[in-house]
């Protein structure tokens, strides 16, 4: 064994392996100060909960909406079920193509400047006073149809659409920025709902039903399965290496090459070893383990990242994406905030779904691109 991990090649297989060996080898979800958790004959769990918004279609009365975290105990994997998101409208309908979807999608968008204020939810004025949060041509309000107990929408532009290349580096700040003061908002609510994340479906083929840009906002008290799993890995990896995993996993990078994209201020960014789909990018920040600790100068670090990232995929031919946060509740010395982008199929009436049934139904992706081929190709807008 002594010779093996002399090797240079095997140390580092060894410390890209060792995550994934961690999260084998997981313990079981502690829910134990969770007060509405129902254990169903030693197999299931299950916690109902409430998610409150101001209905803009019942005169913005306070409306409360059911939701069931479910989770299988064998293997811990969870889902969530709220049943008013099958009244959502969807913009996208079959054998649509996709000027056509753009053209039909602008009449009547909820999120446009002419309908925003009438048509969209207002938070509880116990949570936000002025029922919205506003910041340049960001407007964060609840969704409504949530799948968490804190579940928001904030608007990237005004403009209805805006292709992958198109948004500025001041839209991406500011969305980044009323994001983070409805966390702030809700951490001051409810002391117990400490995980947020900040995800992005950029378009239908990303899951997006709503065509103008916008970013989805969560906050629970339990991470979600993958961040779980990362989470306690990295913990279980401090403990035993005395380092933290990701600034081990960026300094390897960062000398082999490789995968290494380049590093803006406090983010560095790679793709991945084992990507989540294709033509995946990652950001790891230096020194921040979770988006509450986010501040002006590490929100412009991101925001010039990810504007880098969206030229990048656009001259690489991807124009649809899914963008997610992984986020400790506060400072951890184990973990740091990662941003992880996935590209999703070009817009257009018939193609090929990404999603098979080895990633829907066994969460093991199959991916159509080398990631460092994918590094060789776009390394050249991080220099």
């Amino acid at each position: 064994m002594k010779q093996l991990v002399a090797d240079n090649r095997s140390k580092k297989f060894i410390l890209l392996s060792s995550l994934q060996a961690l999260i084998v080898y997981k313990p079981t979800h502690d829910y134990s100060y969770l007060l509405e958790v129902i254990i169903l004959r030693d197999l299931f769990s299950k916690q109902l909960i409430e998610s409150e918004l101001r209905n803009p279609t019942e005169d913005f009365n306070l409306e409360k909406q059911k939701i069931e975290y479910r989770k299988e105990l064998l293997t811990s994997r969870a889902c969530r079920i709220n049943v008013k998101r099958s009244e959502r409208k969807k913009q996208a309908q079959t054998g649509m193509g996709y000027s056509e979807l753009l053209e039909l999608s602008t009449k009547n968008c909820y999120f446009c400047p002419a309908n925003i204020k009438t048509a969209t939810p207002m938070f509880p004025s116990s949570l936000v006073p002025e029922g919205r949060i506003k910041l340049g041509e960001t407007t964060v309000f609840p969704n409504l149809f949530p799948f968490a107990k804190y579940h928001a929408v904030a608007t990237v532009s005004r403009q209805h659409f805006l292709g992958i290349d198109e948004f500025t580096l001041k839209q991406i700040q500011d969305t980044i920025k009323a994001s983070i003061e409805y966390f702030r908002a809700v951490a001051l609510s409810d002391k117990k709902a400490v995980y947020p994340i900040f995800s992005w479906n950029f378009l239908p083929p990303a899951g997006a039903s709503v065509v103008h840009p916008h970013v989805q906002l969560t906050v629970d008290e339990q991470p979600t399965n993958l961040a779980w799993l990362y989470l306690s890995a990295c913990k279980r990896y401090f403990k035993k290496n005395k380092e933290n995993y990701w600034k081990r996993l960026i300094d390897i990078e960062e000398k082999e090459g490789e995968r290494f994209l380049g590093k803006i201020g406090g983010v560095s960014w790679i793709t991945s070893y084992v990507p989540l789909g294709n033509d995946e990018i990652c950001g790891v920040f230096d020194d921040v383990s979770s988006l509450h600790e986010l501040e002006d100068t590490s929100i412009s670090d991101l925001s010039k990242g990810l504007k880098r990232v969206f030229t990048a995929y656009s001259l690489y031919g991807v124009h649809s994406f899914n963008l997610s946060t992984f986020s400790a509740s506060t400072r951890d010395e184990s973990f740091r905030l990662v941003v992880r982008i996935i590209a999703r199929p070009y817009p257009q009436s018939y193609y090929n779904n990404d999603a098979g049934f080895m990633e829907r139904l066994h969460e093991e992706v199959i991916v159509e691109s080398m990631p460092e081929k994918v590094a060789s190709d776009v390394k050249e807008y991080f220099g």
